[in-house]
């Protein structure tokens, strides 16, 4: 560089400049090659550490592999099953939208944000969602019982504000319970659901007397 700028003049100045875009070039190439592999690190030591049940640390990692790619709908989706296994569904909500935006028919997002709404007693956001699972896959199970669980729900709440208006506050109670239970079963299921193929495990068994 030093002897470009004794040259002089435009010579000078282009010899600086093809120089720069050299030495821009090198470090790029070595930037770009050490961030893939970096993020697939971060992602299988997330990965290991979610299985481990380190959360913690496995959330570390998957936070740099959203900076590393924040592209990739499949990381937001691992990182969000993070967050629902330290029971923080709220912080899993988001990463679930950016991975439906990135990747809208990716069902298993749609699914798992489905189960958080229903959990927050937005029925009918969750509603939205286990017929987008539908209309893709007709026969899908998990979105067929998760739809019932809307109805049940939303009978349970109109059937609680009844009971109390009538003062009939035992009924309204009952009724609360068994919102309460639909809620935590919303709850159970999308964290199963949402771990097992991560972590290569089969379809949870789901014990409804817990």
């Amino acid at each position: 560089m030093e002897r470009c700028w004794r040259t002089g003049g435009a010579s000078g100045l282009l010899c600086s400049l093809s120089l720069l875009c050299v030495l821009l070039d090198i470090q790029l190439d070595g930037v770009l090659g050490a961030s893939h592999a970096e993020i697939e690190h971060h992602l299988e030591m997330g990965r290991k550490l979610l299985a481990a049940g380190q959360l913690a640390e496995a959330l570390s990692h998957y936070h740099s592999a959203v900076e590393g790619d924040s592209e990739n709908y499949l990381t937001y989706y691992k990182r969000a099953a993070v967050f629902l296994a330290m029971g923080r569904s709220k912080s899993a909500l988001p990463d679930l939208t950016r991975a439906i935006q990135l990747k809208p028919d990716f069902l298993p997002a749609r699914l798992q944000r489905g189960n958080i709404l229903l959990k927050q007693g937005s029925s009918q956001e969750a509603r939205e969602d286990f017929r987008m699972v539908l209309q893709r896959s007709a026969d899908h199970k998990e979105a067929q019982e998760q739809l019932m669980k809307v109805s049940d729900l939303e009978d349970f709440q109109e059937e609680a504000q009844s009971a109390y208006h009538q003062g009939d506050y035992s009924g309204t109670i009952s009724a609360l319970d068994r919102v309460i239970e639909v809620r935590w079963t919303a709850s159970f299921v999308e964290l199963h659901c949402t771990l097992a193929p991560i972590l290569g495990s089969g379809s949870p068994h789901r014990n409804r007397q817990q």
